[in-house]
């Protein structure tokens, strides 16, 4: 707490920290229901530092935030305007067939399949249908090659 007179008021912010000190002493078990409730309702009727005081003089000091360990292993956050490089493996990794044409490679994969199923099913060739898939893909695929992405 800052530095105080006991006879100095006190704002609602600092009722408000003091029911958070008692909340989270009651939540680890060190008041019990009664205790509790009955410095909860003290501490709506106190006005001053000075009574505010013995409310919490036998609980520990505040918790104060400690950062995860898992977070102080990271890296920081490069600085506004500065692009960290990337890996070569990363930057290999969507350079693929799949990765020319997005999700619609997929589709047309699949119609090819189909196609090529039913042909040898029935044991004659239809017409080559998915070559309306493979129009459209071919310009997606096209114009996704010189992207950087």
């Amino acid at each position: 707490m800052p530095q105080y007179q006991p006879n100095q008021r006190f704002t609602e912010a600092d009722r408000d920290k003091i029911a958070g000190r008692l909340r989270d002493a009651f939540a680890d078990g060190r008041l019990d229901q009664p205790e509790f409730t009955s410095r909860l309702d003290q501490l709506y009727a106190v006005k001053t530092y000075g009574e505010l005081e013995p409310l919490v003089r036998d609980l520990p000091p505040v918790k104060t935030y400690q950062t995860p360990a898992v977070v102080q292993d990271q890296k920081p956050a490069p600085a506004p305007g500065e692009f960290p490089q990337r890996s070569k493996e990363v930057q290999q990794r969507g350079k693929g067939l799949l990765a020319l044409g997005g999700g619609f490679t997929a589709v047309v994969a699949i119609n090819v399949v189909i196609w090529f199923v039913v042909g040898l099913g029935s044991g004659h060739w239809p017409h080559f249908w998915p070559v309306w898939l493979l129009i459209p893909w071919a310009f997606i695929a096209l114009g996704n090659l010189g992207k950087r992405r």
